[in-house]
């Protein structure tokens, strides 16, 4: 039965219509990015609505350090979901029947260390993140009792990137609203109904990522999965630990490098600029965020195909046609967001600062930012492009370019000779360069791969 379901889904990815699968798989890519961040969301509105300020800058501290847990998950499924998909694409059962195995066996040594960790140096990590007096305590409060299930999230956030290698993102985006659904009715009870405060959103978090895990693994031990899975035979497969934990160490690498250049990006605003300057950089970073997220969910869609066409070894032609066709899409999607946002910037900056006062200058740097958004499409496939074909290496090399050789130098030379506006040339800069390497990159693989 497995087989040939597997059959089923692989025929369509590696013989169907590109275009249409495309939109099969890109419309469910986007609505789980857009879920991702709306739980996030939610925690942060029963805080701030019910529980007051306070309780909102407590979530706002523990964010970040709750993201860690989710960082790691993504990046140890992203690192099997690379594997898979290859072994898919070559039938190579074997590795397709010891990867979830693999994937639990990992997941719980990582995240147990991560529970551990945090629930012991909770306190200590919510002062560091500038908590204090109430915040502080409600902070902990929120914190401590999130990363005790922790666990349970994790695994159904990594084994999520496996079912997405099956080419089945679309039910990948159903768990994860089955998980968003319930943390929200069991924060509306346990806040509103029942007063059980911070301890009571963290638990709402808690419980419906126990149900998460227990869909997500109910899905591959009881034989809906289309790969083999043998429940009573999960091990740890080492063979695959080099493939998996490099593509992972990728992963987190550019994490933590987009961590760091933000703080370096607000920390050259608030050092050149004033306030308000702060107060627009934020808005047009959080503004560029929001539209670019469902792109990284449209160009998800992209990863199966081209891991199971690179695994079938013949069909690298197919898998230079799912490259521009997936690249020309997402273009066509940003584009269409591209064109208000140059026409109507205002409209749009005002819906984070209503009552901001624009200059002319404000405006032109939002443009310089924004200009380059249409290529991110090509960029962001072309990194997706790379993890498919397990190709870490590519994507720390442009990691280190991009923050280490790029960013890091233009933002502290820039903002010398042009103060704020400097900053934003910087930024733009950057992705013009960046661009063009990562394109060079994906030339040469692509001419690697046989394509004159």
């Amino acid at each position: 039965m497995t087989s040939q379901k597997q059959s089923q889904i692989a025929n369509e990815i590696l013989q169907g219509n590109l275009i249409k699968l495309m939109f099969k798989l890109s419309i469910p890519g986007i609505l789980g990015m857009l879920l991702i961040g709306l739980n996030t969301f939610i925690d942060a509105l029963f805080a701030g609505h019910f529980l007051g300020e306070t309780a909102l800058a407590a979530i706002s501290l523990s964010i970040p350090l709750t993201s860690i847990a989710i960082v790691c998950a993504v990046a140890i499924g992203v690192g099997c979901a690379s594997v898979l998909s290859r072994a898919i694409g070559s039938g190579d059962t074997k590795t397709q029947s010891e990867i979830f195995g693999t994937l639990i066996v990992i997941s719980l040594l990582v995240s147990s260390l991560i529970t551990i960790m945090g629930y012991n140096f909770g306190e200590a990590l919510i002062l560091f993140m500038g908590g204090k007096g109430e915040v502080a305590e409600y902070g902990i409060d929120y914190f401590k009792t999130y990363i005790l299930g922790s666990v349970f999230l994790f695994i159904a956030v990594a084994s999520s990137q496996l079912i997405k290698a099956e080419g089945k993102i679309a039910l990948a985006t159903l768990f994860s609203g089955i998980y968003v659904l319930i943390n929200t009715i069991l924060n509306a009870i346990f806040v509103i109904v029942l007063n059980w405060g911070m301890k009571g959103i963290a638990l709402a978090t808690v419980i419906s990522a126990i149900v998460y895990s227990l869909v997500t693994c109910t899905y591959f031990i009881s034989g809906k999965t289309s790969i083999p899975v043998n429940y009573k035979k999960l091990h740890l497969a080492g063979y695959l630990l080099p493939a998996i934990i490099s593509m992972a160490l990728s992963v987190i690498l550019v994490e933590v490098m987009d961590i760091i250049q933000q703080i370096v990006l607000f920390k050259s605003l608030a050092y050149y600029g004033t306030d308000s300057d702060i107060a627009f950089g934020g808005a047009t970073i959080r503004l560029y965020s929001l539209i670019i997220t469902p792109m990284y969910g449209f160009v998800q869609a992209l990863q199966p195909i081209i891991g199971m066409n690179y695994g079938a070894l013949n069909n690298y032609q197919r898998l230079k046609n799912a490259y521009l066709t997936f690249g020309i899409g997402g273009t066509v999607f940003l584009i269409l967001i591209w064109l208000p946002l140059q026409i109507f910037p205002k409209t749009f900056i005002r819906w984070l600062i209503p009552d901001f006062d624009f200059s002319y200058n404000d405006l032109l740097n939002f443009h310089i930012v924004t200009f380059l958004l249409p290529v991110a499409s090509f960029e962001a496939c072309s990194i997706e492009f790379f993890q498919a074909l397990g190709n870490a290496k590519i994507i720390g090399i442009i990691t280190a370019i991009r923050h280490i050789i790029l960013f890091l130098p233009l933002l502290l030379i820039l903002p010398v000779f042009f103060g704020v506006n400097g900053i934003y040339y910087g930024v733009a800069s950057v992705e013009i360069i960046i661009c063009l390497i990562i394109f060079l990159f994906t030339w040469i693989e692509f001419r690697r791969l046989g394509f004159k």
